[in-house]
């Protein structure tokens, strides 16, 4: 009888890692989409800020010609603080020219410009009296300078503020300022800059008009997965501006109706200057039955997830921003099936990102451009996964990915629509573990595939194109789109899948109801592989409620 138990016991286990090198990675993945979707439902999007001002060309240096003009072998810009390129390309311009009146004016007002356009819009150019029998021509920069800066009813702190008092005023600091106070929701921030108490002085007068301190928000929606039940719902409760730093925190529960995914995540976020510092923890438990054998066993799957980032704003002018940031990554997952412990799909991983931002505002469109690069790290107590240490992948692995937004508008009299254009892309050398792939159909990429498993691979793109169609008073919008992904080299699991392309279509409309929000949609796959879809129409709908 004892030799009958341990003979089941061997069979069970030799099962269940079959099952496991088959099977697991589907089940993973779906854990992973979910967790994916229960992110990006909760994601505040970022206001950014570029000026308005008139871009005024002072590229095309052109000096008057004059009958009545004199020698100058030198510019002299007095209290000059910038001594840019720009600046020595007007001094080189100068030098050795002929001026008269007009000359003088000419340059004045183009440096003038020029302090104006790098966001000194206070900083003056004056003409004071000059001696031009020296050869030189002296123009004097009266810097303009922050005097007091006063938040009105106390509402943020003003060291999270790039700028203080006695600073040169910079309008990019300021709309670095204003991009940290209204990354919160329920803010009309109004800043003014006034004449301040001293001569070449101005007070920036701040308004935060905030309206709310907390929201809570509830969702239903079909994103789930078949096996541990497509309806989910969903509550999460957000504080805006909590320590008075301008800082975001919200708490998020997601379930689905049977019971067999569950989560819960945080996220905090505080900006300092140019800095904007962000932790994001999630943990989510997957449950289900699955059939192996002769047996119908528990499947489990347990992940955490451990984001610490760094952003900082490199540059930024009227209509261009560039970031960058440092970001560590910890996740953890455990899988079990039939109370036996997946000791080869165990996961305790740290992982170094460094990425690169670039945003522009041009007429009527946007852009914004991300590049990461992503190492494997044996930080935090991580250790090599079980494929890293059979050699299968490897833990010196560089990921590069890269993703492109791209908004245009289009206003002709009787019709007003956008073009977007989101474009990802990874690539990879060498083999990646099951976390790091690159995955292509769903919702976020290549739509119409939201039920089916999709295509796993080191390295792939995708090219997602949609036309949006305001609707009404522009609270809603009519939606359709074609999108196309590839993996490139190896399909996973191996030798699954003949095509590693598909093609896929959505329509939809979303919009709110005062605190209601809908996005409900049909989306389609046009070409797949084999064995990939399961269905041919895939209706799509997620309902928000906000208090």
């Amino acid at each position: 009888m004892e030799i009958k138990f341990y003979f089941l016991v061997f069979i069970l286990l030799c099962s269940a890692r079959a099952y496991a090198d088959t099977q697991l990675s589907r089940l993973a993945k779906e854990q992973q989409k979910n967790d994916n979707n229960a992110a990006q439902e909760n994601r505040i999007d970022k206001k950014d800020v570029f000026s308005e001002v008139e871009d005024k060309n002072v590229i095309d240096f052109e000096l008057p010609f004059e009958k009545d003009c004199y020698p100058v072998a030198e510019l002299i810009l007095e209290n000059e603080f910038l001594d840019n390129r720009m600046i020595r390309s007007i001094k080189d311009e100068v030098s050795n020219s002929c001026l008269g009146t007009k000359g003088i004016e000419y340059v004045a007002t183009n440096l003038q410009d020029y302090y104006i356009k790098a966001g000194y819009v206070t900083t003056r150019v004056n003409i004071p009296v000059q001696n031009l029998k020296t050869k030189k021509l002296q123009l004097k920069i009266i810097a303009g300078m922050i005097g007091n800066v006063i938040i009105e009813n106390d509402d943020v702190r003003s060291w999270i503020l790039p700028f203080t008092s006695g600073d040169i005023l910079n309008l990019r600091d300021i709309e670095q300022g204003l991009e940290n106070m209204q990354k919160v929701p329920s803010v009309n921030i109004k800043i003014n800059i006034v004449p301040g108490n001293s001569y070449s002085h101005s007070d920036i007068v701040i308004n935060t008009n905030r309206k709310k301190l907390w929201n809570i928000r509830a969702t239903y929606n079909n994103w789930g997965d078949r096996s541990t039940g497509k309806m989910l719902t969903g509550i999460s409760g957000y504080l805006y501006n909590s320590a008075r730093l301008g800082d975001l925190f919200y708490l998020s529960g997601t379930s689905s109706t049977t019971g067999g995914y569950k989560s819960i995540s945080t996220f905090y976020s505080l900006p300092v200057g140019f800095w904007d510092y962000e932790v994001f923890y999630s943990s989510s438990m997957s449950r289900q039955r699955v059939g192996l054998s002769y047996w119908d066993l528990d499947y489990q799957g347990k992940n955490q997830y451990l984001s610490l980032k760094g952003t900082r704003t490199l540059f930024r002018n009227m209509d261009k921003k560039i970031t960058g940031s440092v970001e560590i990554l910890r996740r953890r997952s455990a899988y079990q099936l039939g109370g036996v412990d997946l000791a080869l799909q165990e996961r305790d991983m740290s992982n170094l990102r460094l990425g690169l931002n670039f945003k522009q505002n041009f007429q009527d469109a946007t852009l914004d451009s991300s590049l990461s690069w992503q190492r494997f790290m044996t930080w935090l107590g991580s250790e090599k996964t079980p494929d890293m240490e059979s050699g299968d992948v490897s833990s010196k692995s560089q990921v590069f990915n890269l993703n492109t937004n791209y908004v245009k508008w289009f206003n002709a009299e009787a019709l007003h629509y956008y073009y977007e254009l989101n474009m990802g892309a990874q690539f990879s050398q060498v083999p990646l573990t099951l976390q790091d792939q690159f995955t292509i159909g769903n919702r976020w990429n290549v739509r119409g595939f939201e039920t089916s498993a999709g295509l796993d691979g080191n390295k792939g793109f995708y090219i997602q194109n949609t036309f949006h169609f305001p609707i009404g008073n522009y609270s809603s919008e009519l939606y359709f789109g074609a999108d196309y992904g590839q993996i490139m080299g190896e399909i996973y699991p191996q030798n699954t899948f003949g095509d590693k392309r598909i093609i896929g279509s959505i329509i939809g409309v979303k919009g709110t109801i005062k605190s209601l929000g809908y996005d409900i949609s049909l989306s389609s796959p046009l070409m797949y592989p084999v064995g990939l879809v399961e269905d041919q129409f895939i209706s799509n709908f997620n309902i928000t409620y906000q208090l």
